[in-house]
């Protein structure tokens, strides 16, 4: 799930995502905002920020401006980031089985994530 807690800056970047997704172009800017994140809580993925990044992977089509400019997906994201809360995905990363939590220590160990798996 795309979560936006951090501030409004998280909350345009999903948004983006999401008009991204639109235009079939969602993995090519997840990849391009992971590798230009700015420090949490410092106001980046400014609009501009956003349509920047976005540009320079090819994705400036009149459509994903306009939805990015307007936040076309904010109720959708404010929806989707409550929603996950309620279910109890409260830290990032998260993975839940069968309803229950994954120990990040066994999430990152692929030993441990296998025999949690039932795959070792």
């Amino acid at each position: 799930r795309m979560r936006s807690f951090l501030g409004p800056e998280s909350v345009r970047a999903v948004n983006a995502l999401a008009a991204a997704h639109a235009a079939g172009r969602f993995d090519a800017l997840r990849q391009v905002l992971y590798a230009h994140q700015p420090p949490e809580g410092s106001g980046g993925y400014t609009t501009q920020d956003l349509l920047d990044l976005a540009a320079g992977i090819g994705l400036s089509s009149r459509s994903f401006t306009d939805s990015v400019r307007n936040m076309s997906y904010e109720a959708w994201v404010r929806r989707i980031d409550d929603q996950a809360s309620r279910d109890g995905n409260v830290a990032t990363p998260s993975l839940l089985i069968g309803g229950h939590q994954m120990a990040s220590n066994v999430m990152f160990d692929p030993t441990a994530f296998k025999q949690a798996l039932g795959l070792s």
